[in-house]
């Protein structure tokens, strides 16, 4: 009777009846089943409870399992297993590691991969071991572990992008590659491959994307979403924004299901206030997964975006649940404790942030701004120098430091040293710092020429604005209303364009009305028509006077429409 039951919970564990096996599990504890009969019917419910995601319960159970294997299972063969059983005790382990990792009990999963025998860790397991390992910030041990699955399998990419995030050089994957003797030989795009992801974790943006372009060209790779992918990051992670975006829109057009760098083109659209493209961006992803960290950013960006503020953060959170690693949740956090004033909270996300990729600007500038919010200048400058030390005294680090002197009255002049440097390579922000602090120094030629030398490489709604300003400023109206202008054409809504503009056509059409006023008070002036001194009739004089209070009185109004 054991056997048959036995057979017939086997074909409902086969067949992926999970729920079924749990339901039944409590009805078959008092059969009298056999030792190894009792140790699979265990494995069985245990299998069952993990894949429902009920990892406390699968935990008991796989202990159970160990435990019975220990007292009744003495046979063993050679190896030391038992014939027989569903799962070997590694893999039972192995899977006891998994719960552990669900509960968020990393230190729990650690201690049951390493109990395992060096001799009996299998590929899997090393490449466990080695992402516990980089989460808790044990490098070298990581490192090991990791290269251990390198060795076997040279194309385990996943891996081999870890190993170059942990700082391994190119020439120690290669050498490790090599002792494997496992690299297919046909495979000609490895080297390049190996060459853009080191150049993408050690900061050498333009050497990335010119390899993922060079890689792009071959025939067969011509389309690769994952080298697109690579490409949109190194744009992205250089502050070139734009063209991030429009390598990462490519990717997801050539794959309309790509969840990986989704989450950094909705990054994008939030950023330049795209509402309507992340809208359709977040709904595309959730019809995709929904057990992944992406779709979650996505929709925490769009509810940020439009100041729901609560259902943000509850999507932020479940990314940061489903991937405790992921930067750009830990940054949507960041930002959205920020703007709520909620200046330690967004500090704790920025800090873990810089701590998984310090690499990462956005992190850096995150927590310089809530150190200034909370009046603590000296931290910010602090920050803001680790910021150029680790981005490679980058323009936007360069500007975020200068950014932070400029609020201090004696270190205004090395903020515009800074900027200068940084603006010399075309950085916007800048630019527009460096115009404003010109101006309060009274060089509008200076900032004027500057603008006018940036225009000639790029254009930008905010240049052509600022530089119409200063011509106004200058008493330049018919320039500054071209550049206003042609502010406009690039943002139809820019209100400091349109602002400037409704100013000097205010301007103008005041002194065409009072010009009008003196001609009529000219012509009603006792001197005549000849502008001559004698004086005339008392008469002449009260008319005179009277035109004068009806033409202050239509000046006040035209000055209040």
């Amino acid at each position: 009777m054991g056997t048959d039951i036995f057979h017939s919970v086997e074909t409902l564990f086969k067949s992926g009846l999970h729920s079924s096996v749990v339901e039944l599990y409590p009805f078959i504890a008092s059969v009298n089943f056999s030792p190894l009969e009792v140790v699979n019917i265990t494995l069985f419910q245990a299998a069952s409870l993990q894949k429902l995601r009920e990892f406390k319960r699968a935990e008991v159970e796989y202990r159970e399992a160990l435990h019975k294997i220990k007292l009744n299972l003495k046979q063993r063969n050679k190896n030391g297993e038992v014939d027989g059983m569903v799962f070997n005790e590694v893999e039972i382990k192995f899977r006891l590691h998994e719960c552990f990792v669900g509960q968020g009990q990393t230190n729990q999963a650690v201690n049951f991969l390493q109990n395992i025998p060096v001799k009996q860790r299998t590929r899997k397991i090393h490449n466990a071991l080695g992402k516990l390992y980089q989460q808790s910030g044990l490098e070298k041990p990581a490192i090991s572990a990791y290269k251990e699955v390198l060795k076997e399998c040279p194309l385990a990419l996943d891996t081999l992008k870890s190993l170059l995030q942990l700082g391994v050089s190119t020439r120690e994957i290669q050498e490790v590659v090599v002792e494997g003797h496992k690299l297919p030989s046909d495979i000609s795009w490895y080297a390049a491959y190996l060459n853009s992801q080191a150049a993408l974790y050690s900061k050498d943006y333009k050497t990335c994307i010119r390899e993922c372009r060079s890689l792009e060209e071959r025939p067969e790779m011509r389309g690769c979403v994952s080298v697109l992918v690579s490409q949109g990051l190194a744009h992205y992670w250089a502050g070139e924004d734009d063209q991030a975006r429009l390598v990462l829109q490519r990717a997801s057009s050539l794959d309309n299901m790509l969840l990986t760098g989704m989450d950094t083109l909705a990054a994008i659209y939030a950023k330049t206030g795209r509402a309507t493209d992340l809208d359709l961006l977040a709904s595309r992803l959730m019809s995709t997964s929904e057990d992944r960290p992406e779709p979650w950013i996505a929709l925490g960006h769009y509810c940020h975006l439009n100041k729901n503020y609560k259902r943000a953060v509850y999507f932020a959170h479940k990314a940061c649940l489903i991937d405790t690693r992921n930067v750009e949740a830990l940054l949507l956090k960041g930002n959205m404790f920020l703007d709520l004033k909620k200046f330690k909270e967004a500090m704790n996300h920025f800090r873990e942030a810089l701590q998984i990729a310090p690499n990462r600007f956005e992190a850096h500038k995150g927590m310089v701004d809530c150190n200034i919010s909370l009046q603590r200048q000296r931290e910010a400058i602090t920050i803001a120098t680790g910021a150029c030390k680790q981005l490679g005294n980058s323009p936007r680090a360069l500007t975020l430091y200068a950014g932070v002197l400029i609020k201090e009255p004696l270190s205004v002049a090395r903020a515009k040293t800074l900027l200068e440097r940084a603006s010399s390579c075309g950085h916007l922000p800048a630019i527009y710092l460096l115009v404003e602090m010109l101006e309060r120094e009274g060089a509008q030629d200076r900032a004027v020429e500057l603008l006018r030398r940036t225009l000639v490489h790029q254009n930008s709604c905010r240049l052509q604005q600022l530089l119409a300003d200063l011509l106004a400023k200058q008493g330049q109206e018919e320039a500054a209303m071209e550049h206003y202008g042609l502010a406009l054409s690039l943002d139809p809504k820019n209100e400091g364009a349109l602002n400037g503009l409704q100013k000097i056509e205010a301007a103008s059409d005041g002194g065409l009305e009072a010009s009008y006023d003196m001609e009529m008070a000219e012509i009603g002036s006792p001197h005549g028509s000849l502008g001559r001194g004698s004086p005339g009739p008392a008469h002449d004089l009260e008319d005179s006077e009277t035109e004068a209070v009806w033409s202050d009185g239509d000046l006040n109004i035209m000055g209040g429409s």
